[in-house]
């Protein structure tokens, strides 16, 4: 996906897919000879977003990997919040690359994450291409490509890495809240 010593940026929340990616990033940058920007978004939607943020740093740092905090400073989305969330997590990671020239942005959606896809596509009447749901490699605003290593991995299985290295990761209290459709879908 990326060549040798070319620059590119991971994307971290701390959940467990996410940490998972933080750590093969990490290792694949050492052996080809790649810049690694890791990348942590506080979107400041919750009180505590800040402190995770922070602590999603240390525990990276401890690993030997540096990265960097993103803070939203517009205003706090009192509707669509997922939806939201994402517009601006994608605006703050794409501002970011294009200030640093990095053409290449790796994120780490899963098998599941497509799965939930589908199914929120279909609910929502969308035509037989829209199910096609996420690809591997996409385009955000035609200078920052978007690299989805995992489509073919589990949840579980990134979650058991990220045990192993990390030992822990940071649980977002919202990926529980049942009045988002996607957590509905997911725990169905």
């Amino acid at each position: 996906y990326v060549k040798n010593k070319e620059k590119f940026a991971i994307a971290v929340s701390g959940g467990s897919d996410s940490m998972c990616l933080a750590f093969f990033a990490a290792r694949y940058a050492l052996s080809h000879n790649n810049k690694i920007h890791t990348l942590i978004i506080d979107h400041k939607l919750r009180k505590e977003s800040s402190i995770e943020a922070t602590k999603v740093k240390k525990i990276l740092t401890k690993n030997n990997i540096k990265s960097n905090i993103l803070t939203w400073k517009g205003k706090t989305p009192k509707s669509n919040v997922q939806l939201n969330a994402r517009n601006i997590r994608y605006s703050l990671l794409s501002e970011y690359c294009y200030k640093k020239n990095i053409k290449n942005l790796i994120v780490a959606h899963h098998v599941d994450d497509q799965i939930e896809n589908f199914f929120i596509r279909l609910i929502r009447g969308s035509g037989l291409s829209g199910l096609a749901s996420m690809s591997e490699i996409s385009n955000y605003n035609d200078n920052l490509k978007i690299i989805r290593p995992f489509l073919d991995f589990k949840k579980e299985d990134l979650k058991h890495v990220t045990k192993s290295v990390f030992k822990n990761f940071i649980s977002d209290p919202s990926n529980k809240n049942k009045k988002f459709l996607r957590v509905r879908i997911r725990n169905y």
